[in-house]
């Protein structure tokens, strides 16, 4: 290539060949050099090693390095310091205590989820985290542990007495849909939410992150007001779509006091909160999956709401299977929403307080959910379908192949029931008197309800 070169420019005939051909390859030479540097920026930002940190409220030193046991940090404040690549762990000992908020901001991968989790001796405590502290003005709000980033597991934590009771005046429903023990950012793309225990928090787990994944927690005992006087404790709170719920155990989340007052014509008066709530009208929302769970004690299992900062949202198609509800006031409150698919739940409703909605309190006008092959329960003349209480609502809700059964009075079932292809029979439970968990509710071998679902 050279000695060609050479001869073109001694040769005046070529002189033109040769300038037009060196320039090509001086510029083919710095081509293939700034691809070199591009390969060099590339392989530094290639994904590191992952990395475990350990962190240890009781012993920790914010000095050390984190990166064994021994080396422990000590503060919340230490970790959100670090920068945290795909693939990190942070270990946090069992025994610590923690009444601040953690926040990250970094994201993993599918391959490489960042990961919090607990480490240390099995028979003390995990790790407990509370925050009282509700202050907007400085970006407060009783929050334990937000997610900012993508791909990032908790899993294996205590949370404790975080926010309630706020005042009148605490603020719009844009200050109040930050709250949460647990709180999913918009921006925070499949995070799960696993195997953790909260207690006595007036919004348990919040989540706006599009396929996050809440499963497995036990989240219970809040009876606290929310805010004076509107609203209830809410275990689970879901303001965006591609949300899934599952296999949660959620008991006693319910605030009952005669200043509760939120709504018109005799809606929200006595009592208000829930196991698991669908709000912010801003956002349309589908492919919401709500499944396997268990509720038991708390006021209402589901509530789905069509008014807020806007109005009349577009809710579609979310799914709501195979849950055993043993609650207050309704089984599902479905103020918005279509084609829902509301099957094989088992709906205990015996229990009444100040409010008292029915099973299913459907409002809206030819939305055309799908109730199937539910075990419907009632006693103290508890109506199956309210309508939203509302007479003049047709939601046209499609309703075949349910179990009802009053183990008290006559059933009452209300103005769109019972639907097409009905049984009425005792389901036969294992143990329907005393029942606590979820396997109380299973079926006895000769019950009339097995195998008799639509498919």
């Amino acid at each position: 290539m050279l000695e060609l070169l050479q001869k073109l420019r001694k040769n005046k005939k070529y002189t033109a060949l040769y300038k037009r051909f060196s320039t090509i390859l001086i510029f083919t030479f710095l081509s293939l050099n700034l691809c070199g540097a591009c390969s060099d920026r590339i392989e530094q930002g290639k994904d590191k090693t992952p990395v475990t940190y350990y962190l240890d409220s009781n012993n920790g030193n914010d000095e050390s390095d984190g990166l064994s046991e021994d080396n422990a940090w000590k503060s919340l404040d230490r970790v959100m310091k670090t920068e945290l690549n795909p693939g990190d762990e942070i270990q946090i000992k069992r025994g610590s205590e923690f009444s601040d908020v953690l926040v990250i901001n970094n994201s993993g991968t599918a391959e490489n989820p960042i990961l919090l989790t607990s480490y240390g001796n099995k028979n003390l405590p995990s790790p407990a985290f509370t925050n009282p502290v509700f202050k907007p003005q400085s970006n407060q709000y009783g929050n334990c542990i937000r997610l900012k980033g993508s791909f990032i597991i908790v899993e294996n934590m205590y949370f404790h007495h975080t926010v309630a009771n706020l005042p009148q005046n605490a603020g719009s429903f844009l200050t109040m849909w930050e709250l949460g023990a647990i709180y999913i950012d918009k921006n925070a793309q499949n995070c799960i939410v696993r195997n953790n225990e909260l207690y006595d928090c007036g919004v348990g787990i919040k989540s706006y992150g599009p396929y996050a994944k809440i499963e497995n927690n036990y989240i219970h005992d809040c009876n606290r007001v929310l805010k004076k006087w509107g609203w209830g404790p809410i275990a689970i709170w879901l303001g965006g779509d591609n949300q899934e719920v599952s296999y949660n155990r959620i008991i006693n989340y319910s605030a009952v006091n005669p200043n509760i007052n939120w709504g018109p014509d005799g809606y929200g008066e006595g009592a208000d909160g829930g196991a698991i709530e669908i709000d912010d009208a801003r956002y349309a929302k589908s492919n919401i999956s709500i499944h396997h769970n268990y509720s038991r004690d708390c006021q209402g299992f589901i509530e789905v709401t069509w008014a807020d900062i806007d109005q009349n949202p577009l809710y579609l198609d979310f799914s709501i299977h195979h849950n055993v509800s043993d609650d207050y006031q309704q089984f599902i409150a479905l103020w918005q929403g279509a084609n829902f698919s509301i099957e094989n739940n088992t709906i205990i409703r015996r229990k009444v307080n100040e409010n008292e909605w029915g099973v299913f309190n459907i409002t809206q006008t030819n939305s055309r959910n799908r109730v199937r092959n539910n075990i419907i329960i009632t006693e103290n003349n508890v109506v199956v379908f309210n309508v939203g209480r509302q007479k003049s609502a047709t939601p046209n809700t499609i309703i075949e192949n349910n179990l009802y059964w009053s183990y008290a009075e006559e059933l009452d079932i209300g103005f769109e029931g019972p639907g097409d292809s009905p049984l009425f029979s005792d389901p036969m439970f294992l143990n329907y008197d005393n029942a606590t968990s979820r396997k109380d509710f299973l079926l006895k071998i000769n019950s009339p309800a097995i195998g008799l679902g639509a498919l």
